[in-house]
C-alpha cells in the first residue's frame, strides 16, 4: 500500500516565539501579500543550506519544509497559471450556490462549463493546490503577531485525467497479463495494517518537528474519511488479491484499518504535548461516531475537531458529525482567503472551518502566552455559543464564540481558567445570526464537484 510521506525520527525540543502557527497542508505560498510579513524566520538556518544548523533533522529550513519533495522550499508555483480567470469564477459561483445568492446566468454557466471535463479536473485540482494558502490566510487573519511554520505533506502533482479507450470497431492490443502471485487476505490485511503502522509512525516524526520548535496551534485540515479507506481498500484489494472483495471481507479490513489507526494515533499527539492541533472533521455529511475518520476520531487532550457551518445559522450541508467525536463547530461555507497568485478565492469545507478555530487560538495566545495548550481548548470548548441545531452533532452542542473566548483568555491573566470562561460567558452575548444567510440552491445537474479536504490516501482522476 503506498504511503504519502517520509517517516520522520522524533527530535528535541528547541525554544520559540508565542502564536506560532503550524500549517501542515499543500503547502502555502508565503510571497502573498497577506502572509509574507507574517512567514516564520529561522534565524537559525540558511535557505537551501545542507548543514542542519538548528538540528531539527531539515538543513535549510528556513519558513517550514516541503515533505512530500525533501526540500525548504514550502510552495511549488508550478501550477499557477492553472487559477484562470473562469476558475475564479467557478468558485465564486460556486459559493453563491452555497450562500443561495447565486442567479440564473451564473448557473448557466457553471451548467456550460461543467461539462467539460478537463475544466473540471483543473478546478477539483485546484482546490488542493490553493489549500494550503487558504488555511494560512483563513489561520492568520487580523492575527498581527502570528507566525506561520508551514509544512507541505500533501503532494501537488496534476495528473491528466484518464479517458475511456475509443475503439471506433477495432481490434485493441490488449494490456500486458498482470503474471504477479495472487496475496492471501491474511498477507494483504497484513499489509494494510503495516501502512496504518506507517501512517502513524510518520505523524510521529511530524509533530516532533512541530514539537521541537514549540508550534503553539497546528491546523490539519486533511484527513482520511471513511468512504476514501473503502475506495482506496477495495482498490488494493482487487490489485493484490486479484479478486473483488465480498461485502464482509471489505468492511473487515476497513474496520481493522482504523482500528488500527485509532489505536496507535495518541502516539502522534503525544510527540507534541504542549501543541494544540486543530482537525477537519470531513466534508462526507457523515456521522464520525458511526464511520471513523483518521485523524479527527483519535483520542487525545490536544486537540479539538471542528465541523462546518453556514455561519451562526446552520450545519453546512456538506459537514461531518459527531456527537461523541466532533468537538465544535465553525462557519466554513463561502471563506474569502488568499490564494496564490496574491488572489483571494472562496472555499467552503470543514477545512476553512478548522483555520477559524486555528485563528481564535492564535489570537488568544497572542493575547495571553501564558495559556498553555490545555488551557485554550477549554477556552474554546468552554465559550461557545450553544445552539439547539448542534446538539448531538458536536460534543459542545455549539459553535466558537471569538470575542468570548479572547475575553476569558484576558481574563485568565488574573484569575483561574474555569473563571475566566464563566465571567466571559456573563459579559459577552452570543454571536447574531446572520439574516441575509439562506440554504444553498440545489442544482440540477451534477457539477462533480464537492469540497476538499486533502485526503492522505493517492487518488487518480479518471474521466467517467
Amino acid at each position: 500500500m503506498k504511503i504519502l510521506l517520509p517517516i520522520l525520527a522524533l527530535v528535541q525540543l528547541t525554544s520559540a516565539n508565542a502564536s506560532l502557527v503550524g500549517v501542515m497542508d499543500s503547502g502555502t505560498d508565503l510571497s502573498h501579500r497577506d502572509l509574507a510579513p507574517k512567514a516564520w524566520l529561522n534565524k537559525k538556518e540558511k535557505f537551501g543550506s545542507k548543514v542542519d544548523a538548528d538540528g531539527d533533522g531539515l538543513p535549510g529550513n528556513t519558513n517550514g519544509w516541503d515533505f512530500t519533495e525533501n526540500s525548504p522550499k514550502v510552495y511549488n508555483n508550478k501550477y499557477n497559471s492553472f487559477i484562470t480567470a473562469d476558475v475564479k469564477t467557478f468558485y465564486n459561483y460556486y459559493s453563491k450556490i452555497d450562500l443561495g445568492t447565486v442567479t440564473q446566468q451564473e448557473m448557466e454557466w457553471l451548467r456550460g462549463h461543467s461539462t467539460d471535463q478537463v475544466f473540471m479536473n483543473k478546478v477539483n485540482f485546484i482546490g488542493g493546490y490553493i489549500h494550503g494558502t487558504h488555511c494560512a490566510g483563513i489561520s492568520v487573519k487580523n492575527v498581527n503577531a502570528a507566525k506561520i511554520l508551514a509544512m507541505k505533506v500533501i503532494p501537488t502533482v496534476y495528473e491528466e485525467p484518464v479517458a475511456p479507450v475509443q475503439t471506433n470497431g477495432q481490434e485493441q492490443t490488449p494490456p500486458p497479463a498482470d503474471t504477479t502471485p495472487a496475496k492471501t487476505i491474511e498477507e494483504f490485511k497484513a499489509e494494510l495494517l503495516q501502512s496504518a503502522d506507517q501512517q502513524v509512525e510518520q505523524m510521529v516524526g511530524l509533530h516532533g518537528i512541530m514539537n521541537f520548535h514549540k508550534a503553539d496551534v497546528v491546523n490539519q485540515s486533511f484527513g482520511i474519511g471513511y468512504g476514501d479507506a473503502v475506495n482506496f481498500i477495495k482498490a488494493g484489494f482487487i490489485d493484490e488479491v486479484k479478486r473483488q472483495p465480498t461485502n464482509a471481507e471489505l468492511g473487515a479490513l476497513v474496520k481493522a484499518y482504523f482500528d488500527r489507526l485509532l489505536q496507535e494515533g495518541p502516539k502522534m499527539f503525544a510527540a507534541a504535548p504542549e501543541t494544540l492541533f486543530t482537525i477537519a472533521a470531513g466534508n462526507d455529511q457523515s456521522n464520525n461516531d458511526l464511520y471513523p475518520d483518521y485523524p479527527a476520531d483519535i483520542q487525545a487532550d490536544n486537540k479539538i475537531v471542528v465541523a462546518a457551518t453556514l455561519g451562526y445559522k446552520s450545519l453546512a450541508s456538506f459537514s461531518n458529525y459527531g456527537g461523541t467525536k466532533v468537538d465544535v463547530a465553525a462557519p466554513g461555507v463561502a471563506i474569502l482567503s488568499t490564494a496564490p497568485t496574491q488572489a483571494y478565492i472562496p472555499l467552503s469545507g470543514t477545512s476553512q472551518a478548522t483555520p477559524y478555530v486555528t485563528n481564535i487560538i492564535a489570537a488568544m495566545k497572542d493575547l495571553n502566552p501564558a495559556l498553555k495548550a490545555r488551557d485554550l481548548r477549554d477556552i474554546v470548548l468552554g465559550t461557545v455559543d450553544v445552539k439547539d441545531w448542534l446538539k448531538g452533532k458536536v460534543k459542545t452542542s455549539g459553535i466558537v464564540n471569538k470575542p468570548r473566548a479572547l475575553k476569558a483568555a484576558e481574563l485568565a491573566k488574573t484569575m483561574t481558567v474555569d473563571k475566566a470562561i464563566s465571567m466571559a460567558k456573563v459579559t459577552i452575548a452570543d454571536v447574531p445570526v446572520e439574516k441575509s444567510f439562506t440554504i444553498g440552491k440545489k442544482l440540477n445537474f451534477n457539477l462533480n464537484f464537492k469540497p476538499v479536504r486533502p485526503s492522505l490516501l493517492i487518488k487518480k482522476p479518471v474521466l467517467e
